[in-house]
Order: structure tokens, then C-alpha cells, then sequence
């Protein structure tokens, strides 16, 4: 190549054997902006076509100049510092070298460079007039360049990443920032887990009291806050001042609560977060549906009426009669009634109270109907026949309170009792050990332990409550694999027993055992019988968790229960209020949005769940 020589812009033309086929505008505008105030810092290579120049390296340098020109800052004739390349040497093998053999700066050292600008006095408007980028990149980099030394270290030895550096200077504490990249767990990196222990004392505008408050009443207030950088929405934002925020939602609940005052209750009280574990200290207690007008139900018996006749006279028909529509339509117009608004009777407002508080969605939310168990009327003991109570008892008790009905716990604990076999099967240790507890009670305690869990007659129970749920089907296959193992007359499996080793008899045990399991609580069993006792102290020694085998939906639960108790499994399960408009919605339609926004939350009915 010959020496440097200027050649005017307007002679210098695009090379079409370019390797750079891709051009970044961002960075064309980068670098015009860099050209036009530190001017080109680099030459051409360019190479004779006739009576202009090709450029073969330097392209995008050509596009950024051209720029200038354009825009009037240069003139067209500007002189261009250019290498002529040789004849002789491949263009396309130049123009490959000049985008392939270069190192370019670490991002750390462009950081700390722009950082030691700022240090001189240059402002940030400079920089970034200067180097073609918004002032917004500048403060970044400026940010970046401030973090730790020991991040910025390892991010030069590629033990951190650029998205993790950033993470990192969501916090201006170097000391919190290196006790932090010395404690990070190898699996646990991610750039939310650094930002997020960075920032665990802090509060995001995202956080419920900030919604309910506005950030920019907040700020109003005099409020200050400190912004992330590198994060975007509510999640960059955060609130320096605690007690103001504190302050003014504390305030604003007291206005929110004036009209609740005045609703009756015997107690009212105001709580920013109200969450599972507070509301569980409280009894809930339900709006009675609004009583019927005289003309109102008669209106219902004639519909009820009307709707028994219908069914009793399909039921009883052949089976090729086709479904009366007028039973569809029989049960919208009982459901109407059925779903009328409810009102809090003087009995309730006298016994219990209301709290409010803040939603997860940072709007006020009033929580009412919460009765502390001292204010709670306790029932009058009964005097006990035997270890259960007869049905009737049942249903007094029943009426004292908005129960499930006896046939959902019925169906539920079915579930329970098949969930428990399906586990057992799993657990001959266990198996064992009610069988061996069984025989004890039995032989050794004189019959006076009452009712087990375990069937020892051995009937194996029925399981037709729970058609198509997994529990049947794990308990189906494990009596398929064992019926094909075992001979199929007793005096051939007794032989067979005698052959088998000690750790297969286990197995066969624990399936037995499994398959007479009864754990049901029908309409006539107390729910603290001694059986249904030991049913969950053996769902506790299998650690039985319902989750992977129930799951309720509108047929098994929802349709099942009233719209308070669908609206308390909404609360639980989100931890925040229904929405409005479900407030709105006819039974059946709950039902089915209960199933949709309940589906993967895995809650559970309380009688499901494991016991305390």
C-alpha cells in the first residue's frame, strides 16, 4: 500500500464487494456524531475504479461522512485521509481483514472511560452530542462504571455478564454489592435474584401500599425516590421515605372505612396487609340471602314443584325419551332465587366485625362478617351414645353452620380415602404398621379401642365414588399386577406365600392393606370419630398431599358449594378480592370461573387439606 493520501468525499464511492453486508444506522449515527466532533480518527483503504475510489475498508466511516455531508456540516469536497491499496492484493481480502482482525474494547473500559470524563468537568449533554448517543446511555455507562471494582473484575474475567453487572447496580452500597457476588449461590445467578437481594429492605412502587397511595401523590407529598436504571414499569422505581408512604395510606384507609363505620358492626378495625395468616384467627361468617316475599316464594315452591314432577317422570320414562328442555330452564329460574344478594342480619353485626385493609391489586378491599372466637356462641354439649352420633345429630349440627353438605364431604373424603390407599400401596413400612396396630388394638386391648381405619375383616372398600380420578386408576392397575402374579384359588396362594420372600409378602401386604381403607365420612359419621382420627393421623405418617390427586372444579366442588364459599376459595387461593363483575355472575357461571382461576393455584377445600 502507498503512503496516506486525501482524496475529496465526492470521489470516494461504495465497494460492492464488501464483506459487511448488515449496517447498524445506530452506530452510523454514533460515529458521524464522534467524526464530527473529534474528526476521522482512522483512514480508508480504497482502491482505483476509474475515475473514483472504491472504498474497500472503512464503509461505514464513508456512510458516516456522507452523512455529514448531507446534513451540511462538511462540505462535499471535504479531503478524506485514504491508503490506495495495491493492484495486486485481493479487495474482498482486504475489506474481510479490516472486519475481522480487531479487538474491540471491553465494555468495562468504555465505561470507566466515560465515567472519567464525567470526573473532568465534561458534562453529560457533551458526551453525548459528542459521541452521537442519548444522554440516557450516558448515565447508564456512567452507572455501570460506578459499580463495585470487584463486579466490574469479574466481569472482565466473564464471571458475571453484562445483564448481571447491570442487576447489580440497582444498589449504590459496594459493600452490599461484594458481601453479595461473594454469597451467590453457582445455581442461583440470574440478574432477578441479585436485583432482588439488593433491594429485599426496599419498596418498589409495585408494592401494594404505593398502588393504593399513587406514586404521584406520593411524590406530591415531597416523597423521594430512587430509580433503577436498567429495569423498566413499577419494578425501577422505589420509595426512599417509608413513614410518609405509611402515612398516607394509613390516612387514606381511615377514608375508606367512614362509610363501613357506619354499616353496624360491632367492631371495625384497619390493617394496610391483612393476609391468610391474620384472616385465619377469625371465624367467617356469610350474608343470609335477602328473605322472600310472600308472592316471592310462593313463586319458588310452584318451580321446585314443577321441577320434582319433570324429573320424576323422565327418570321413570324409557330410555329413548329425549331430556325435557323445560328442566333447563326450571333450574335457571331456581338458581335466580337461590343467588339473591345476601344481607347481614342484626345477630351477625352484633357478633362480628370488619377489617380494611389493602388488595394485592392497590385498591381499598373490606373484609366483613370476621367474628373472633370468644364472640362466637358455643354449640351445647350433647351427650354421646356410643363413638358416632346418628344421622339426625349430624344434620343439627349441620344447620348451625354453612357447612359443606353431607353429600360433597361424602364425595371428598371418598377422594381422601382413595388418595390414602394409592399412597399406602407405596409404603409397606407403613402398611405394616397398621396392620400390626389393628391386630394389637384387637388382641391386646380387649376390643376397646373403637373404630380403625384399616377394615381388618378385610372387605376391600369401593371406590365408585371417585370414577376416573387418579387415585382409582393407580389403585386399578396395582390389583391388575397383582392378580396376575398371585394363583387363583387360596389353598395355591397359601403355597405360594410360603415361597416368597420377605420384601414381596410386604408389598402384597401394603396393597391389601391399601385396598380396605375406608376413611369415608358419610352423612351419619362425626368427623372426630375415632376412625375418620386415625384416617388423618395415617395421612400423616404417609405425608398425604391431595394436590397431585384432586383437583375441584365446577362438577366435584364449585356447583357444589354456595357463592360466599366460592368467593372465600377466590380470596385464599389469590389473596386478593373476586373481581366485581363475578359478584354478577349466575352459579353456574362462578363455578366455571372459579375452575378457570383456581386451576393451577392448587388450592384445596379445608377438608382436604392436611390436618393440623
Amino acid at each position: 500500500m502507498t503512503d496516506i493520501t486525501n482524496i475529496p468525499l465526492n470521489k470516494l464511492a461504495q465497494f460492492e464487494g464488501n464483506v459487511r453486508k448488515t449496517q447498524n444506522k445506530g452506530f452510523i449515527d454514533e460515529l458521524a456524531a464522534s467524526i464530527r466532533a473529534h474528526g476521522l480518527q482512522q483512514n480508508l483503504i480504497v482502491k482505483k475504479e476509474g475515475k473514483t475510489f472504491a472504498v474497500v475498508a472503512g464503509s461505514q466511516r464513508l456512510k458516516a461522512l456522507l452523512q455529514l455531508a448531507k446534513a451540511g456540516d462538511i462540505r462535499p469536497t471535504h479531503p478524506v485521509p485514504c491508503k490506495i491499496a495495491d493492484s495486486d492484493i485481493d479487495a474482498s481480502e482486504i475489506s474481510l481483514v479490516e472486519n475481522v482482525m480487531r479487538d474491540d474494547m471491553h465494555p468495562a473500559d468504555e465505561f470507566e472511560a466515560f465515567r472519567d470524563l464525567i470526573d473532568k468537568g465534561l458534562p453529560i449533554a457533551d458526551i453525548a452530542a459528542r459521541f452521537g448517543l442519548s444522554e440516557t446511555v450516558v448515565i447508564q455507562r456512567l452507572k455501570l462504571a460506578r459499580v463495585s471494582p470487584a463486579v466490574l473484575k469479574a466481569y472482565r474475567e466473564k464471571k458475571l455478564t453484562l445483564e448481571q453487572v447491570m442487576a447489580f447496580a440497582v444498589s449504590d452500597d459496594h459493600a452490599a454489592q461484594e458481601h453479595l457476588l461473594e454469597n451467590l449461590h453457582p445455581n442461583n445467578r440470574d440478574p432477578r435474584t441479585i436485583r432482588d437481594a439488593l433491594t429485599e429492605n426496599e419498596i418498589a412502587a409495585s408494592d401494594r401500599r404505593v398502588k393504593f397511595v399513587t406514586l404521584k401523590a406520593y411524590e406530591k407529598a415531597g416523597g423521594a425516590t430512587r430509580r433503577d436504571l436498567f429495569s423498566a414499569g413499577e419494578d425501577s422505581v422505589f420509595i426512599l421515605d417509608a413513614a410518609l408512604l405509611d402515612t398516607l395510606a394509613a390516612a387514606k384507609l381511615e377514608r375508606a372505612a367512614k362509610p363501613v363505620a357506619e354499616e353496624g358492626w360491632k367492631w371495625l378495625e384497619i390493617h394496610p396487609a391483612f393476609g391468610y395468616e391474620y384472616k385465619a384467627q377469625y371465624q367467617r361468617l356469610y350474608a343470609q340471602p335477602a328473605p322472600l316475599t310472600a308472592s316471592e316464594q310462593k313463586k319458588l315452591d310452584k318451580l321446585q314443584e314443577e321441577n320434582e314432577k319433570l324429573t320424576d317422570e323422565w327418570s321413570e320414562s324409557d330410555d329413548d325419551q329425549k331430556y325435557p328442555e323445560r328442566l333447563d330452564e326450571l333450574e335457571r329460574l331456581i338458581a335466580e332465587f337461590e343467588d339473591r344478594e345476601g344481607v347481614w342480619t342484626p345477630e351477625q353485626l352484633a357478633m362480628a366485625g370488619a377489617v380494611v385493609t389493602i388488595g394485592d391489586d392497590g385498591k381499598a378491599h373490606i373484609e366483613r362478617g370476621l367474628a373472633r372466637p370468644e364472640d362466637v356462641p358455643t354449640k351445647k354439649a350433647k351427650a354421646k351414645s356410643g363413638n358416632s352420633s346418628g344421622p339426625d345429630e349430624a344434620a343439627a349440627d349441620d344447620e348451625q353452620s354453612p357447612a359443606l353438605s353431607a353429600a360433597l364431604v361424602e364425595s371428598l373424603t371418598a377422594h381422601k380415602s382413595a388418595a390414602l390407599a394409592a399412597e399406602l400401596v407405596q409404603r409397606p413400612d407403613i402398611a405394616l404398621a397398621t396392620v400390626v396396630h389393628a391386630f394389637a388394638s384387637r388382641v391386646l386391648l380387649d376390643g376397646v379401642s373403637g373404630e380403625n381405619v384399616l377394615q381388618i375383616a378385610v372387605s376391600p372398600q369401593s371406590l365408585h365414588r371417585v370414577e376416573g380420578s387418579k387415585a382409582l386408576g393407580q389403585m386399578e392397575a396395582a390389583r391388575q399386577k397383582w392378580g396376575g402374579k398371585i394363583p387363583a384359588d387360596a389353598g395355591g396362594l397359601w403355597t405360594w406365600c410360603l415361597e416368597q420372600k420377605q420384601a414381596v409378602l410386604l408389598d402384597l401386604l401394603a396393597f391389601c392393606t391399601a385396598a380396605s381403607i375406608d376413611a369415608v365420612q358419610g352423612k351419619s359419621h362425626r368427623p372426630e370419630s375415632e376412625r375418620l382420627c386415625h384416617a388423618d393421623k395415617l395421612a400423616a405418617a404417609v405425608g398425604l398431599d391431595m394436590k397431585p390427586w384432586f383437583t375441584p372444579d365446577a362438577a366435584n366442588y364449585f356447583s357444589r358449594v354456595s357463592k360466599p364459599q366460592i368467593f372465600e376459595a377466590l380470596r385464599e387461593a389469590k389473596g386478593q378480592p373476586p373481581a366485581p363483575a363475578w359478584e354478577k355472575l349466575k352459579k353456574a357461571e362462578l363455578a366455571q370461573e372459579a375452575e378457570r382461576q383456581l386451576a393451577k393455584t392448587g388450592w384445596l377445600p379445608a377438608l382436604l387439606r392436611p390436618a393440623a
